[in-house]
């Protein structure tokens, strides 16, 4: 088997996270010693922690998954015109002509794309 070529991030359980959270608001620890003390990498995460726990109320598990109440990242898994309201469908269809013609303006000058 092969050996990795970099090393992996430390995984946090939320219990973890609340602890060290509360370290870093309470002020008892400065950020860099936290950093430190359970190999952060940096204080970002404990902004993005902070963040989190002001926004939603509590710390969320969020691999692979998205928050309650937020919108889904990334591209649809499809498209349901049924349900679009007539201000989404009309940019809808804008973006689908908008693709034709970047198309056909490509086909025109590359004789390669097919």
């Amino acid at each position: 088997m092969r050996e990795r070529k970099t090393t992996k991030h430390t995984v946090y359980t939320l219990e973890e996270k609340e602890r060290i959270l509360d370290l870093y608001l309470s002020g008892a620890k400065r950020p860099s010693e936290l950093e430190r003390e359970y190999d952060l990498g940096n204080t970002k995460k404990l902004r993005e922690w902070r963040d989190m726990k002001l926004k939603h109320g509590r710390l969320v598990d969020r691999r692979g998954k998205r928050v309650e109440g937020s919108k889904p990242r990334g591209r649809p898994k499809s498209v349901r015109v049924e349900e679009m309201n007539r201000g989404e469908l009309i940019k809808h269809i804008r973006m689908i002509d908008d693709l034709k013609k970047a198309m056909a303006y490509l086909r025109k000058h590359d004789p390669n794309i097919k």
